[in-house]
């Protein structure tokens, strides 16, 4: 079973300031899709499905038991604060108590799980805690993208050559990135 988000990042990873200096305008009329831009680029690159298969911003994750699991891989490298907890019919998580989760490099140890498992997930935050602890690389390939969305606006260029994302963008994740195995 794949992990689902269950909280989403708070904030801004890249000021609309910034970037309107990066992509180079200077009054605030575009800014709702500078930002646009910045949430695309942001998205493009977190979480599970993203370039970088890590979450930038500190955000909660959910992956459902199976099996009566005593084991079970971490979907990213920087995993803390686990917990196990139930989910209801309602959408309402509730933590459940004396299970003791133990993470180990890329795994997390279950002990004391409940006999009924239905509803049980293990949660997890992952990603830097704000945006200045994000690393300047991985802002600059944010200003990057944006950029690059910016300037070629269109699905289709006509009269010159198709552009792909920059180059540049992969390399300044490169160092980032989490590999499944």
């Amino acid at each position: 079973m794949r992990p689902f988000r269950v909280e989403a990042p708070q904030g801004v990873l890249v000021p609309v300031e910034e970037l309107r200096q990066h992509v180079r305008v200077d009054t605030n009329e575009q800014d709702s899709l500078i930002e646009a831009y910045e949430r695309s680029a942001v998205d493009f690159l977190d979480g599970y499905t993203g370039r970088l298969g890590r979450c930038i911003l500190r955000q909660k994750w959910a992956l459902p038991l199976v099996a009566n699991p005593e084991a079970m891989f971490l979907p990213f490298p920087d995993c803390r604060e686990f917990a196990i907890e139930r989910l209801d019919d309602q959408g309402a998580w509730a933590q459940v108590a004396g299970v003791t989760v133990t993470q180990m490099e890329d795994y997390a140890l279950l002990v004391d799980l409940p006999s009924d498992q239905t509803g049980l997930h293990l949660t997890c935050w992952a990603g830097w805690k704000s945006a200045n602890d994000v690393p300047e690389n991985l802002k600059q390939a944010v200003r990057l993208l944006v950029a690059h969305w910016f300037d070629n606006r269109s699905a289709v260029s006509t009269g010159q050559a198709p552009h792909q994302v920059p180059m540049a963008v992969d390399a300044m994740i490169a160092p980032l990135v989490h590999v499944f195995v």
